[in-house]
């Protein structure tokens, strides 16, 4: 089941919410801002994201090429989340 659409707004308050990097810092339970969005077009011409850049000011490691520090990509991911009642 696709939920569908999350609205995503550069400079809206993020939450990880999986063990990213345990020695830079970037745990279940970091907070960030959503500085960009990367996405691709699919065959119906409708963006599908890609991924996130997120800043973290937590965040202890090295900065990646092209991104400024505590900058860290998120890429996609999937969940299946099954409702029932």
């Amino acid at each position: 089941m696709r939920l569908g659409k999350i609205p995503l707004v550069i400079g809206m308050p993020v939450l990880v919410s999986q063990n990213f990097d345990v020695d830079g810092g970037i745990v279940n339970g970091s907070t960030g801002i959503l500085r960009k969005v990367r996405y691709s077009l699919n065959d119906e011409k409708q963006r599908v994201l890609r991924s996130c850049i997120v800043e973290i000011s937590q965040s202890s490691g090295e900065a990646l090429p092209n991104l400024s520090p505590q900058q860290i990509p998120i890429i996609e991911d999937s969940v299946e989340l099954r409702f029932t009642h």
